[in-house]
Parts: structure tokens; sequence; C-alpha cells
């Protein structure tokens, strides 16, 4: 029992070291600092990780005073695929999360075996480069969208692969290039990504992220991780039963809204757009749509968001429901959790500054904020997933 528990701890203060390293190049002494331990004992753990080649010191003089201990880039790479966009991203990444070289695959509408055969034609690409040349590819990081046994790896809800039932891209990925493969939420890594990539959420310990786009979803933060729950799927809010338009007196209760999808997605405010502008074809947008030849049937939420930051009346009245909302529902969660850091992603940025006013109007004092890195989120978040993987593989 004692030399398991000590076997443990030797395993846990090299991974401290290793996540501490990972922030920033530090001294033996910023280290013993931070792990509470005496210099002799993060020399020896140290010199351990030195002889794996995980970490490198910064200079060559005798004794330690001074030297500071930085991880070792060039152990090996990652490769990080995001199959969340129409566009799907691909990149390799250095072991101090660094982008080597980025691949696109661009209009997947759908997603079919043809297209799978396309992402690991990529990799392929990926791993012949020059740029990883003489590296070893050590994990493969994917963000995908939809829910995902988190054990097997398999498809249990998602639209986009209908085609996939009882696969597992784990599995697929693990066989075809020999090293481990690990899959994850699209939103769950989106928000990984800004947490250690970003530059709102690093001291922050507990908060939420709401992904609004032409779905929604989102992730929760508990104590500087992220929280999947039991089965790895929690965050679905894209299911709540919810009326969007019962919450204020803009006159929505009468269209008797459904959406047998979500609740709070633009797509479901387009829907309602839609309804209104057929409703009235002689309001201002209706009007503006009829000049450019463009039906009410064929409005794109691209198009919607380019009407509300216009100043369209009829969109501000949709969608700014629609914001009151997603404060509403935020601030439910974020009361009952306990958390004071709200972040918004998806396409719901580019409705700007005035919807974020509108959100954080709901939130009693809550600070809310678009995400920073944008569509670059899932695939950073999927770069660490794999580099925080490699890492534990290899203490």
């Amino acid at each position: 029992m004692r030399e398991r528990n000590q076997t443990y701890l030797r395993k846990k203060n090299k991974e401290d070291i290793i996540n501490l390293l990972r922030e920033r190049s530090q001294s033996y002494s910023d280290l013993a600092r931070a792990l509470k331990l005496s210099n002799t004992a993060v020399g020896k753990i140290a010199d351990a990780l030195m002889a794996d080649g995980l970490i490198l010191r910064d200079g060559d003089t005798k004794g330690r005073s001074g030297i500071n201990l930085r991880i070792n880039a060039r152990f090996g790479y990652v490769v990080a695929i995001d199959l969340s966009g129409r566009t799907l991203s691909l990149c390799a990444a250095d072991m101090q999360g660094h982008i080597l070289l980025r691949r696109e695959i661009s209009e997947v509408i759908g997603f079919e075996k043809s297209d799978l055969e396309k992402v690991i034609a990529v990799v392929r690409e990926i791993a012949a480069a020059e740029e990883v040349s003489g590296l070893r590819l050590c994990c493969i990081g994917i963000a995908s969208p939809g829910l995902i046994d988190s054990e097997s790896g398999e498809f249990l809800l998602n639209p986009r692969f209908k085609n996939f039932k009882g696969m597992s891209l784990e599995k697929i990925f693990t066989q075809e290039f020999g090293c481990r493969t690990v899959v994850r939420n699209d939103i769950n890594l989106a928000f990984e990504g800004e947490k250690v990539y970003g530059p709102y959420l690093k001291d922050v310990q507990n908060a939420l992220m709401f992904h609004i786009d032409v779905g929604t979803g989102a992730a929760i933060m508990v104590n500087g991780k992220i929280y999947e729950g039991t089965h790895g799927f929690a965050g679905e809010i894209g299911y709540f039963k919810l009326n969007m338009f019962a919450t204020d007196s803009d006159s929505f209760e009468n269209l008797n809204y459904a959406n047998y999808y979500d609740s709070i997605s633009l797509y479901s405010s387009l829907s309602v757009v839609q309804r209104e502008l057929l409703a009235d074809p002689r309001c201002p947008f209706a009007l503006q749509l009829a000049e450019e030849n463009v039906s009410p049937w064929d409005l794109s939420i691209r198009r919607m968001i380019e009407a509300y930051r216009a100043g369209d009346s009829l969109t501000h009245r949709v969608l700014d429901a629609s914001g009151r909302v997603i404060g509403t529902v935020a601030n439910n969660l974020a009361e009952f959790m306990d958390i004071d850091v709200i972040m918004l992603s998806g396409a719901v940025v580019e409705l700007g500054e005035e919807f974020l006013s509108v959100v954080a109007g709901c939130l009693g004092g809550r600070q809310v904020r678009f995400s920073s890195l944008m569509e670059d989120a899932p695939l950073m978040g999927a770069i660490n997933k794999g580099l925080t993987q490699a890492f534990a593989d290899n203490i």
C-alpha cells in the first residue's frame, strides 16, 4: 500500500510540474514554492522528467540556482481536428501548444464516410509534412458536435453524423495512426480553449459558456475544470423547453411559437422573423428584402444579423427577446451554481455589443463577454486535450 501511494505521489508531482511549466518556464525555486516542496524534491522530479525528454533546462551552469525549466517543444506533436463547422479545421501543434501548420477542408454540410476519408488523408499529409519531420505523433484530439460516449467514443446523438451510428472515431484514428485519440464535444473543448489560450478566463475558476448559432449548446466550468456530467452530456440547453417570446410585452405570445430543435438558437429567431415578414409584407425589412428579390423563406441567419446591426426594428424585437431569454437562463444557472462569468460564442457574437448589453441586463451585474478565440476555440481546445493526454501517457 505504501509503495502504491508513493507511486501515485510521484506521478502526481510530475503532472503538477508539467502543468506549471505548460503555463510558462519556471525556476526550481518557483516550482518548489508553488508545490510546497523542497528544492531537492523538485530537483529529483525534474531530473526524471528530463531523463524522459519531456522538459529541458535553460542553460547548463553548475547548480540549479537561477536556471529555468521548460517544456521540450520537440518531444513530439499533437494533431487537432475540429469537425464542428462547415469548414473542417486541422492543425499540428508542438508540445508547447504552438501551431506548426494548419489545413482546412471546405464546405462540408453533412458528414459522409467520404468526408472522413478526406480528414484521414489530411492527417496523413500533416504527418508527412516538413514542419513535423523528426517528431513523434503523440496524440490526436478531435472536437465534434453531438453526444459522444466518453468510454467507447461512439456517437449517441448527432444529426450531422447520422450515418456513423456505432462507429468510434477514437478507434478509427487510433488504428490508422497508431497513437492515442481523444474525441470530445466541441462546445466543451471550445470552453477549454478559451480557458487555456484566451485572455478572459485565465484566472476564472467558475463560468458558463453559451454557444448560440444554428443550434445551441453550453459548457460549464467548475473549479477551473470543464464539467462534463455523468455521461459527458452536461450543458445541453438546446433541449430546454422554453417560450422565448413570453418574457416581455413584445406581443410575440400570439405567435404560438414552437420549435422541435431548440428554443433559443438563431434558427429559432429566424423562423419568427420569417413569420412576421409574411404577416406584414409592408414592414421596412420586408420591403427591403423585396427590393433585393429575397423571399422571407430564403432569409439567412447572416442577413438577419446584418439587419439587426443596421438597426432594423423587427429583427431587434425578435433578437432582443431572445437575448433576454438567454440572459434569464444564464442568470438562473449562474444563481444555482454561484457563477459570476458568462461567455457567449457562435454566430451570436456577430450581433455585437448592443445585443450583449441586452443579455447583460438580465444577469444582475454578472460579467458577460463574447468569445475571444471565436471559430478557433474548438481547435485550440482539441490541442489542449491532446497535449494533456500526451503528457499523461508519457509520465
